[in-house]
């Protein structure tokens, strides 16, 4: 039997009001020779019900009933996966109808491309738009700065080399297990992102989860500036995060007066 060309990693707990959504999307796929590892991760709710119930070879299910976590299931399914390539989507998200053709044929164009994410549309839970999230295209100013930007490869985009993420495998930083990964691996990297937006991000806004994504960001920024002494950059990272913070309590606000605005008239 031969092996599919692309395996996308889907771990999902507890998600199965969306799921169906993410799965539909990479049924929908232009490009036909993949497949769909759904890693269940010990979910309470309908989730392995709504994936057992697409009847697509293609799709495979990992079920122990454990309850493992994202860094741990992503790792899994690295290391199950016999493609060449390995692309990333999560449950509560959607990906266009040419979001794989567009991705493979620039890996297959670009050998010295380790991984390529996309631009992203930006939805609210309720599908009202948000914005679009543009990144810039080649490497250098992709990862140029971290410390002010991050490294802007959007994770739910994310298409790569099977040997590159088995190369660089994921480590447990709270909500930031994507980030710490790009920083600790862009010296010896090539990363790129496609300007078509090829995703739909569902995204509510919630001042408490930024809170612990920056929070975790910056444990990121001292374990890989910090400790090796480049004080400059961290406090740089600090200071920018400090402003971030207060820029998400505001959208926050603003965010909650529309809802209630809306719900008044």
């Amino acid at each position: 039997m031969s092996l599919s060309k692309v395996t996308i990693l889907l771990p999902v707990y507890n998600g199965a009001e969306t799921l169906a959504r993410a799965i539909h999307s990479i049924i929908n796929q232009t490009y036909i020779d993949w497949q769909l590892l759904i890693l269940e991760d010990g979910s309470n709710d309908t989730t392995l019900f709504v994936a057992q119930s697409f009847n697509d070879t293609r799709i495979k299910i990992v079920n122990d009933g454990r309850h493992l976590g994202i860094v741990a299931r992503l790792n899994q399914g690295i290391q199950i996966s016999q493609s060449q390539y390995i692309a990333r989507m999560d449950a509560d998200d959607m990906a266009y109808p040419n979001r794989l053709e567009k991705q493979i044929a620039f890996l297959e164009a670009n050998p010295n491309i380790d991984l390529v994410g996309t631009a992203m549309r930006v939805l609210d839970d309720t599908g009202q738009v948000l914005g679009k999230r543009i990144f810039p295209t080649s490497h250098t100013p992709i990862v140029a700065q971290p410390w002010l930007k991050t490294i802007s490869v959007a994770h739910p985009t994310w298409c790569g080399r099977t040997e590159w993420f088995r190369e660089w495998p994921y480590r447990e930083f709270l909500h930031n297990e994507d980030q710490e990964l790009l920083l600790r691996a862009h010296a010896k990297s090539t990363y790129a992102n496609l300007s078509d937006i090829l995703v739909d991000y569902y995204e509510t806004p919630s001042f408490s989860k930024k809170l612990i994504t920056r929070w975790a960001w910056i444990k990121v920024l001292w374990s890989f500036y910090g400790q090796s002494g480049n004080v400059f950059s961290f406090l740089g990272g600090l200071v920018t995060i400090s402003i971030k913070i207060f820029w998400d309590l505001l959208k926050t606000i603003a965010y909650k007066i529309n809802i209630f605005g809306s719900l008044k008239s």
